[in-house]
Order: C-alpha cells, then structure tokens, then sequence
C-alpha cells in the first residue's frame, strides 16, 4: 500500500465530507496541513483572513447559513487564543465547527516552549470533540470522528495537531467517499400531539413563539398559524421565518422586540413554544398558562417555561400532525385584536422612517436599504443598535437570511458573516450592517473581501460612540462614561483597501450611495453619519427601566450639572403604556 503525509490524508479526509473552503491565517506550526491545502486548491479554497477571529466567526457564519459545517485554522499559541470568540459563536448558537489548531513538535512538548499553550485545556468548555494528536496513523480516523461529532452534537470539534505529526509518513488508507451527516429525527409520540392538539382546540388566546427551529419549517409555520389563527412571535435569530409582513406576525419579542408581542404574550392562555430556548423568562407570560413546547432536543422540553406537554420531534414534523388534528379556525377575537395593535406599531414605524433631517435618522437608513434590497438578499447584522434597528425596520421574508451573534451576542459579527454569506451564496446580494464600534473591531478584513473579489455592501451606522452601551448605562440608572469613538472615515478606509466607500453625512445624499451600492461590483462601505441622539428604545418599556432613565436624568443634573437629551416624550409614551 502507498504512502502519504499525514497532511495529505487530513486534506483527503475533508474532501470527503465535501469541505471547499477553510478560513485561516498560515504559520509554522500549521504550515505542513496549509501545504497538503496548497496542493488541493482547486477543491478546497483557503480564504486568508487578517485576524483568526474573523477565521472563526465566519466559519459559524456559514455554518448559520447552509448547516454544513465551517472549518477554521491557525498556529498554535496566540493565534488559536484568538479564535475562541467564534468558537464560542458557533458553541452558543449550536452549529457544526472544525478547529485544526498548530502545536509545537512533540519532541519539545512539556517543556515550555516558545508559544505553547495547553490547548486541549484552553478549548475543553468550549468543545464537544477536543483531541490532540498523539499519532500520525489515527490523524485521518479522529478528523472523520472530529467532523461527525460536530454534527451530531452541533458544536465544535478541536484537533490540536503537533507540528511534525503532520509531516509522518502513513498508509494511504483514506479511500474517496462521499460522506454525509444526517441527523436521525426522533419518532413524535401520537399521544403527545392528541393531547397538544386538544389543548389548542380549547384555546381562547393561544401565541406562538418560534425559534430558529422552524427555519426548515417555515412554510408549514405560517400554514399553522393561518388554520389556527394563531398570532406568532419570534425569537431575535429566528427573524425570516415568519414574513415581517403577514397579517399573523407579530414581531420578535424582548427589550429589542415589538410592544404588541410583548402585550399579547401577557394575555396568552395557551403558549406553543416551537424550536427555541428563549432565555428571557421576564418576557413570557407571568401568569399561570398551558404550554406546548416542541423541539427535537428532549433537554429543551421545559427548560425556561413549564410544559404541560412536551412534543419531542421535528418542528415541520410536529406542525404537520398539528394541522391536521386541530380544528381549523375561521374567526379568533384575540387575534384580530393583536393584529389591530401591530397595524398601530407599523404605523409609528412608519413614521421614524420617514424623518428626512439632519443628522440622518438611523431608521431612515434602513428605509434606504429595503429600497435596494433584493428579495433573497442576506443580511449579516452586528450587535449593536445595529440589532435593533435592522430587527426592527427591515422588512424580510422567506427567500432572505438573517446572521447575527445570538446567545454570544459578539460585536465584530457582522462583517465575517458577510464573507461567509458570499461563499456560501456567491450570486446573492450580501448587506452587512454594523455599528462604529462593532465594525471597528474587525475592519481589517474589509480588505480580505476586496482581495477575493467578494462584492457586498457594508453600511456603517457612524455617530462616534457605543450607542448601545449608552442607554445601557441610562436605563440603568448610571452616568455615560466610556463610550466616546474617534471620527473615523470608513468610506477612506474603503478607498484605501481597494474597495468602494461612501460617506454620507446629509439625508439628501442617501439615495445616491445606495443607488451607487446597488451596482457595485467590489465591496463597499456606505459610512452613513447617524444623529447620536438617537435613542434604541425598548418595544414595551418596563418600569424598572423607567425608573433607570429617571434616576439618570436625576444624577445629570445633580452630578454633571447638566439635562441630558432625552428620546422625544410622545415616543416614550408609546413604548411605556
């Protein structure tokens, strides 16, 4: 039998879970497996990025995006310390990851060598496959277990590979194959669905509150909530599954989300909680209610909120069988009462987008982007006011995608999303969204995208400062402080990398950048600056935070001599009763 390297099994081994690119920087502890990915380019691209957190968060990105799993590489040492917020990005929202992370020869292992780091310590809260590599022979079975593991557990898969394993000679024993992971769906109890089914039948306010469970299931959501008349809801990643537009959505629900989600999920009888693991306890119903939950994962069943009956299984599976046990329904007050209260909240939404000042209103820019958004376009948000004003203002249906960092919530997301969107979709249209302060934490790889010829549109919400952070620190009550960014020019920037950019700093000379944007043929940066007053206020303000802002303004005038400015009274209003 013929021999290889090691390195060259490891590269077999990922062509055959059809693996055709991975994200990384090149170093010498990893250099021999970039080697083995040199000489197999024409089917798996190495993507040079400038950072290998961007390795990492676009890696989860595309994962996000198409459910296959995203690999990422770097040295050993500082480079795979740097890696571990998009490990985390990928752990937290339960997507398939493969680390390949360099280590020192094991000659001089133990012996604290320049950059050795413990990794298999360093990775073991993060992973649900963590190796290091003892022997070269087993490198290609642990990669196959590694990949495997990460989709069976949706997580990430660690192999830390000693410098000269890779470069040992091995019996060529990696045959081509195609492999491919699929996930065995448990079978849905009858009775479960008999006993949810009647529960619904006697419902009088029944609210649904769907997960990025049901994103494989959306067509058959809708169908639900049409024969039910069911309002629904949805969790922030979710967002897409249910379109903005129909008549039954209701919004997203939490401090970011909607005041009629937030109103109707208080006047529940019935809550079916389909395909999530909504952590804000605070915003479901806090009075007694029956509850259907639904998800594939039994340890999900009754984590946040007491089921009265738990349906382990497929969320399409499930809505399926619910369709067509449960009563259809002509006619729910409830419903057309919460339709009612959305129809009111479009219309302040309508509002805010229509402001035509100067400074330029955040929401008037995502105005400005739904203008040129195609149907499928995919949308990469930060975290940020970004994320409220994105989840708030545009408008998506079931051809779009919606990135965002969820349960990490990492600023500097959207930018790697980005990225990976263009590799996993290459012929849609990409719009990034992201804050000055998220943006600025990964703008070196803006470059990464005009030197692979990844045309997409990134528009900076520009008002020098964290934004976010700000009326954090007001809803609670404590002074601003830290939050100040220095005016930098992004659409520069662009220029400077390569790229397009546009800096824009009247509302009359939006239009022109987004029609310039619509174009493109290279990246593009449109470095829009946003009035800082603008205030990313909660759908529904609780008292706690009222009583925050008030002892803000108390502390201002008592401690910086001075009245704050404060969001306009008739939107505070709306928000609060």
């Amino acid at each position: 039998m013929s021999k290889i390297k090691a390195s060259t099994a490891l590269v077999n081994t990922l062509k055959n879970w059809d693996i055709n690119h991975v994200y990384g920087i090149p170093g010498d502890s990893i250099d021999t497996i970039v080697d083995a990915l040199r000489a197999e380019q024409e089917a798996i691209q190495f993507i040079h990025v400038r950072h290998e957190e961007v390795a990492t968060l676009a890696a989860s990105s595309y994962s996000k995006l198409t459910g296959k799993i995203g690999v990422a590489l770097s040295i050993g040492g500082p480079g795979a310390i740097h890696m571990l917020n998009g490990m985390y990005d990928a752990k937290m929202d339960n997507v398939p990851m493969l680390v390949l992370a360099g280590q020192v020869p094991t000659s001089v292992a133990n012996t604290k060598y320049f950059q050795e780091v413990d990794l298999p310590t360093l990775f073991a809260d993060v992973a649900v496959f963590n190796k290091q590599i003892e022997s070269a022979e087993t490198l290609p079975d642990i990669v196959d277990e590694a990949i495997r593991t990460a989709y069976e557990k949706k997580g990430v898969a660690v192999l830390t590979i000693p410098n000269n394993i890779p470069l040992t000679e091995i019996k060529n024993t990696v045959k081509p194959k195609r492999e491919v992971y699929e996930q065995i769906k448990p079978e849905i109890a009858t009775e479960t669905i008999a006993r949810a089914a009647e529960l619904i039948n006697s419902a009088k306010n029944p609210i649904i509150l769907a997960g990025v469970g049901t994103k494989h299931a959306k067509e058959t959501l809708v169908q639900f909530s049409e024969h039910t008349k069911t309002p629904v809801i949805i969790s922030l990643p979710a967002k897409g599954v249910m379109p903005d537009t129909h008549p039954n959505f209701l919004g997203n629900l939490g401090k970011i989300g909607t005041k009629p989600a937030y109103e109707a999920m208080q006047e529940a009888d019935l809550l079916l909680m389909i395909g999530n693991d909504y952590p804000y306890t605070d915003y479901l119903p806090q009075h007694d209610v029956t509850c259907i939950q639904i998800d594939i994962d039994p340890s999900k069943i009754g984590h946040r909120f007491p089921a009265t009956v738990g349906i382990v299984g497929d969320a399409k599976e499930a809505l399926t069988a619910l369709i067509e046990t449960t009563d259809y329904i002509a006619k729910r007050e409830f419903l057309e009462a919460s339709q009612e209260n959305m129809a009111n909240w479009w219309k302040w939404l309508r509002e805010d987008q229509a402001k035509t000042g100067t400074p330029i209103a955040p929401e008037a820019v995502m105005a400005s982007i739904q203008k040129i958004a195609e149907k499928d376009a995919i949308f990469s948000i930060d975290v940020g006011t970004s994320t409220v004003w994105s989840t708030r203002y545009l408008q998506l249906d079931h051809q779009n995608d919606f990135l965002i960092s969820a349960w990490l919530g990492t600023m500097g997301c959207a930018l790697p999303g980005a990225i990976a969107a263009k590799y996993a979709f290459p012929n849609r249209q990409v719009i990034a969204l992201a804050g000055d302060g998220g943006f600025s934490m990964v703008m070196q790889d803006f470059v990464t995208a005009v030197h692979y010829k990844l045309p997409m549109i990134i528009v900076v919400l520009n008002n020098k400062e964290l934004s976010f952070i700000k009326y954090e620190q007001q809803s609670a009550g404590e002074l601003n402080y830290a939050i100040d960014l220095p005016d930098i020019n992004y659409a520069d920037f662009a220029e400077s990398c390569g790229g397009l950019g546009f800096r824009v700093e009247k509302f009359e000379d939006l239009e022109i950048a987004f029609e310039a944007a619509r174009t493109a043929k290279r990246p593009i940066i449109i470095d829009v600056v946003v009035d800082s007053n603008a205030a990313p206020l909660p759908g529904k303000i609780v008292m706690d935070e009222a009583l925050g802002y008030t002892k803000f303004e108390i502390r201002s005038v008592l401690e910086d001599h001075r009245f704050s400015k404060m969001p306009p009274l008739k939107t505070i209003i709306r928000r609060f009763f």
